[in-house]
């Protein structure tokens, strides 16, 4: 058994779907943290399991790269791998492939284990390399490039936490910064391109009911589309997480 290893397949359902009858971006990035929960718990992990260590993992950093959307009622399969360890950090990989075995999306990861009692980062222990089959020699950073956020933003927008947002870390799920940063992004742009490639970092954790307010700058890429980039911050401007998306025409 490949304990480093998991994948599983889904098939598109219509609530996952935009008017294109493609698959949400972040109904993507769902099937990636369903898979990594799911591979955490098949080689002797799990929700149970984190709550009674009072410990959890918790994304930092994603960059994905999408070379095509599913469409509704199609079966892709996804792949994860937990690549290796270093200190604080886990670096994990996906990719997802159609039903020809294509690869439509790759993507890499950096994961903190928190205290969920103190709410600090936690040194990765003996115990996880034993649950994922690794060693001290996998230790290999993926290395994913800091954002750079422009001087001045153009669109502004705030939104109050919701109960829906929370996730079991009682903190905000990562895939809705994606849904609010959509929700800064003009219709005609959305309807017209696709995010070809997304880099998120999270920097701070939001919780139930505070405020955030999302700055959004797009930069024109002649007729290929745009780069949209976009701080959040809570009601006090702290920083909770910054994002640059590239938006092309999807290949047909």
């Amino acid at each position: 058994m490949n304990r480093s290893a998991a994948e599983k397949e889904y098939e598109v359902n219509y609530y996952e779907i935009d008017y294109n009858e493609k698959l949400l971006i972040t109904g993507l990035v769902n099937y990636f943290g369903d898979i990594a929960t799911r591979h955490f718990e098949n080689v002797g992990g799990s929700l149970t399991y984190s709550k009674e260590k009072g410990m959890a993992w918790v994304l930092y950093k994603w960059n994905i790269d999408i070379n095509r959307y599913p469409k509704y009622g199609q079966k892709i399969k996804v792949r994860t791998n937990a690549y290796s360890f270093r200190k604080f950090y886990g670096y994990r990989t996906f990719e997802a492939f159609d039903e020809k075995d294509n690869i439509i999306a790759r993507a890499n990861s950096i994961w903190l284990l928190i205290d969920t009692n103190k709410r600090r980062i936690l040194r990765i222990g003996e115990d996880m390399y034993k649950i994922f089959g690794l060693t001290k020699k996998d230790n290999k950073p993926l290395f994913i490039k800091k954002v750079k956020l422009p001087e001045k933003f153009s669109i502004e927008k705030s939104f109050n936490v919701r109960y829906s947002d929370i996730d079991t870390n009682r903190h905000v799920n990562n895939v809705k910064y994606i849904d609010w940063i959509l929700e800064t992004i003009p219709l005609d742009i959305i309807l017209k391109y696709t995010i070809k490639h997304i880099n998120i970092t999270y920097e701070k954790e939001a919780l139930y009911g505070e405020k955030i307010k999302i700055f959004t700058e797009l930069k024109k890429q002649d007729e290929e589309g745009y780069i949209s980039l976009h701080k959040i911050v809570d009601e006090k401007g702290k920083e909770l997480s910054v994002i640059e998306a590239i938006w092309g025409i999807e290949e047909k």
